[in-house]
């Protein structure tokens, strides 16, 4: 057993260059993956945060590189050179951990109120989701990571004062250079006492930190964060856990506790793979979460589009409401006013022609004609409860509204999956969508179709939803319909960019005398993609 510990041990030391080079490499990766990826006008609370991340992945990528670049560079600089060098190389190791604090720190703040609003969650807009406050919540914790910085040099500088008779460690890998054993020894007991108490006071609260953070954004973004982002979070949490230990617990060899007996030495000896190496495979997995869960922007992206284009929506259906209101409701109220006129002159002065009696009838016929374009509109107009998202409930509220306006029957018939409701809730977005298709197709039926039966035949599976609604009215020439730019192919047009935001096909067909047939068939949940792939 000890013949391969000794085997891996100079296998790793052969390829010391390789190990260092990949390290800093994977953390460069995180940073700048991060850095490209910047959302400076997200409203996503994380957004706020990564960028202290970032800055702790680049910058921590050099202090692992200056492992490799001050002992090549120690055979041709002066010893005061180097020795500035590792003075540095300590302070940016120091800042890359303050940085990383920073980072849990404020990712804890953000979290402490996730406005999800308008992103796609699962919150109504306006809503907010309220997370553990207590004592992570607080704004002082902003300001922990720059007074920890000023306790380390202090710690640093007294303990290094305290340590007598240092000896420079003989067995340390990427030490043994005899170019650089004068510039290391001239440094002396602080750059090792430096590595431990900066891993030990930043880097391990750093990321505790960041795991509660992750977690605890995980939580708040709630149903925003679908499953390749919570779960790319919570993989990110993790690692991060692993690295509290690997990189904040284990460091160099100093001579106090724990540091004399737990280092990167002990584990070289014991299991013969550097620490450097356990390290890599942690900073890899944080990096490849933290980039999987950046599509977290992606979404927000796409949700912010579609929030655009029903907007778009709204505003178009207003103005054709208001034309219609306009053109038609307001110019039968003025023609019953005439009729009324003349009605009450003929009172007055009983003229030849139409008595007073017929002009009221027809004034009345006028106004019950009123009435039901009025409801029409209102039937348009109203909303069903925004509560329910199960497509079945949603249907059927709207079928309800069209039996309690009209003597429309409606016949109404459901087939789902499985018995265990497969498929039943959609997500927020698609139930406003799908709302706004039925009501439209319904209201449709009541103001022109003229019909006495609808049929609703709903299919719900796990990832596809069908709707047809067919009635037996008059009918109509659709290709006719649009052409003339009258105000049901407004309706249409409506219904079919609904259908393009629910990445659905729709088709409507009808006949003069033969009634009228709409059908939908829609994705719904993992089968759905994001509306802006589908709408050019």
């Amino acid at each position: 057993m000890q013949s391969v510990i000794a085997w891996l041990a100079d296998l790793f030391e052969t390829n010391r260059i390789i190990v260092l080079s990949v390290y800093g490499q994977v953390f460069f990766v995180l940073g700048l993956a991060i850095a490209l990826q910047s959302r400076k006008r997200s409203r996503l609370a994380l957004a706020r945060s990564l960028p202290w991340l970032a800055a702790f992945g680049i910058l921590h990528a050099f202090v692992e590189w200056g492992y490799l670049f001050i002992p090549i560079q120690s055979g041709f600089l002066p010893a005061s050179l180097i020795e500035a060098l590792l003075w540095a190389q300590l302070a940016m190791k120091a800042i890359s951990f303050g940085l990383l604090l920073q980072f849990g720190a404020e990712l804890l703040l953000s979290t402490r109120l996730a406005e999800t609003d308008g992103l796609g969650a699962e919150a109504a807009p306006g809503e907010s989701r309220a997370v553990a406050t207590g004592p992570f919540g607080q704004p002082w914790l902003r300001l922990a990571p720059s007074i920890v910085l000023a306790l380390w040099a202090a710690g640093t500088y007294l303990l290094s004062v305290r340590v007598t008779g240092f000896e420079l460690p003989t067995t340390i890998t990427w030490l043994d250079e005899n170019t650089i054993r004068a510039s290391l020894a001239a440094v002396g007991a602080p750059l090792f006492v430096g590595d431990v108490v900066a891993r030990w006071m930043l880097a391990l609260p750093a990321a505790v930190l960041v795991v509660i953070g992750l977690l605890r954004s995980a939580r708040a973004l709630g149903p925003l964060a679908l499953p390749p982002v919570g779960t790319a979070l919570r993989v990110a949490a993790g690692a991060f856990a692993v690295y509290a230990l690997l990189g904040g617990v284990i460091g160099m060899p100093a001579p106090f506790p724990p540091a004399d007996i737990l280092n990167g030495q002990a584990i070289l000896n014991v299991i013969g793979v550097p620490i450097e190496v356990w390290r890599s495979m942690a900073g890899l997995f944080i990096a490849v979460a933290i980039v999987r869960s950046l599509q977290l922007f992606e979404q927000e992206t796409d949700r912010q589009l579609a929030e655009s284009r029903r907007r778009e929506l709204l505003l178009r259906e207003r103005e054709r409401i208001g034309r219609d209101l306009h053109d038609g409701i307001i110019q039968s109220i003025y023609a019953a006013g005439l009729h009324l006129e003349e009605a009450s002159a003929a009172l007055d002065a009983p003229a030849p022609g139409a008595g007073p009696s017929a002009r009221i009838a027809t004034v009345m016929d006028e106004l019950n004609r009123i009435t039901n374009d009025i409801r029409a509109y209102i039937f348009d107009l109203r909303s069903a409860s925004l509560d329910t998202r199960d497509p079945e409930e949603i249907v059927a509220s709207v079928a309800d509204e069209l039996r309690a306006n009209t003597l429309v029957r409606v016949e109404m018939a459901v087939q789902r999956a499985t018995t265990r409701r497969a498929g039943a809730t959609l997500a927020p977005d698609e139930a406003e969508e799908l709302r706004h298709v039925v009501h439209e197709a319904f209201s449709n039926v009541l103001r022109h179709a003229q019909a006495t039966c609808v049929s609703v035949d709903l299919s719900i599976g796990t990832r596809r939803l069908e709707l047809a609604i067919r009635d037996d009215g008059i009918g109509f020439d659709p290709a006719a319909v649009e052409a003339t730019k009258r105000a049901d192919a407004h309706g249409l047009a409506n219904m079919r960019r609904r259908a393009q935001l629910l990445s659905a096909r729709l088709e409507v067909t009808s006949a003069p005398g033969r009634g009228t047939a709409l059908s939908l068939t829609m994705p719904i949940g993992p089968a759905r993609r994001p509306a802006r792939r589908r709408v050019a």
